[in-house]
């Protein structure tokens, strides 16, 4: 596999997580309001959401150290 291949896949992989844990805030924080309650749940969701986040903005600072 070349540079240029292993770049682009890591991109689309990155870019997919990243719609992934953006869907996690976003249903979580849904989810909260839906259930009347706690929202314990929810704010698991969006707890998960934000570490995903920050793995990948942490994944693409480490290059640049």
């Amino acid at each position: 596999m070349n540079e240029y291949t292993k770049k682009t896949l890591t991109l689309v992989l990155a870019a997919i997580a990243l719609i992934a844990c953006l869907w996690l805030v976003v249903h979580g924080h849904s989810v909260g309001f839906a259930s009347g309650g706690l929202g314990i749940g929810g704010l698991l969701f969006e707890l998960g959401g934000l570490a995903g986040i920050l793995v990948l903005l942490g994944l693409y600072n480490h290059s640049y150290q």
